[in-house]
């Protein structure tokens, strides 16, 4: 009789762990909104405990300041002045700027579209870039891209940052305050306004005087729209001027700001350059190699067969 009594309790037991898990499901699969989900801050600390991610995470970049920084203004320290946006003009035309914006790779896709900016061996060539983005790269960045919405209401994008990019703005060459002021407002309303980019492409630029001044409002970390395909990663530095052989003189003072503005983003990104190589992506995006090349001329990110002259001076003479 015990025997009986004790196989019914289990039994019993067993039914109501049965109906209980069955419940469970049930709920869950009607219900979702039950669970409730984690805060976006969490899932953004969470993110990167992806091993492999971590991984081909490049040594040098520091992912503790990206989480704790991205998107603060970078305006200089005592010992390196940055004008800021408001002191060369951009709130005379904040009005004027739309609000959609394309993201991820970036308004330069829309500049560069491989159907008709490229010929048949580049088209090629860009379709493979592409390829090679999405096998080794997407993963990656769709782990760590964050975004943020800036004091003019529009939302910007956020990956670690990995290596910096010398262009030349191949516009007027300025060499007082005011003259860059006027050629800056020039270049923003043509990016942000005209062309739809809501703003600049690059994240700094230094005049003929060596002025160095702020660029996208986006700040720390933000993607800009200045390399095809390498905007995610890098920072864009802009030279005011044509410096092509023939062309505008890269002066004394901007060579001096531009080594100090790379030393201070340096020591303000927190990149650990002890070791003189680094673990960048490829130009191709075919993976990572170990590089010196922490400072990349555009010209050395151009996958087309004529590349572009950008930034006009030797990347070589750059990295000096």
């Amino acid at each position: 009789m015990t025997k009986i009594v004790k196989n019914l309790m289990v039994f019993v037991l067993a039914l109501s762990v049965g109906l209980i898990l069955s419940f469970g499901t049930f709920v869950l699969k009607n219900h979702p909104l039950m669970i409730k989900q984690p805060s976006s801050v969490l899932k953004a600390s969470l993110l990167p405990l992806n091993e492999n991610d971590l991984a081909s995470t490049p040594p040098h970049v520091n992912l503790f300041d990206f989480y704790k920084t991205y998107g603060q203004r970078i305006l200089g320290n005592s010992n390196l002045h940055i004008i800021r946006r408001e002191e060369w003009g951009v709130d005379d035309f904040q009005d004027l700027t739309p609000q959609t914006f394309c993201q991820t790779q970036f308004c330069v896709e829309e500049d560069y579209n491989p159907h008709t900016s490229f010929a048949t061996t580049e088209y090629l060539r860009s379709r493979e870039l592409i390829i090679n983005y999405r096998n080794n790269f997407k993963n990656y960045d769709d782990t760590f891209l964050l975004s943020k919405q800036q004091e003019n209401g529009l939302t910007y994008y956020y990956l670690p940052a990995e290596e910096i990019v010398i262009h030349h703005t191949a516009g007027t060459f300025t060499n007082n305050l005011l003259e860059s002021k006027k050629e800056l407002q020039r270049i923003y309303k043509m990016q942000a306004i005209d062309r739809k980019w809501r703003d600049v492409a690059y994240h700094f630029f230094i005049d003929g005087a060596g002025n160095i001044f702020e660029g996208t409002l986006g700040g720390k970390y933000s993607i800009g729209a200045h390399t095809y395909w390498h905007n995610n990663g890098t920072i864009g530095i802009a030279l005011m001027g044509d410096f092509r052989p023939g062309h505008d003189t890269f002066t004394q003072p901007m060579q001096e700001s531009l080594i100090k503005l790379v030393k201070y983003l340096i020591q303000e990104y927190h990149w650990d350059t002890t070791n003189p190589k680094f673990y960048l992506k490829k130009p191709d995006l075919s993976g990572r190699e170990w590089s010196t090349l922490l400072i990349k001329g555009h010209q050395e990110l151009d996958i087309r067969e004529i590349k572009t002259e950008c930034p006009g001076i030797d990347s070589e003479q750059l990295r000096q």
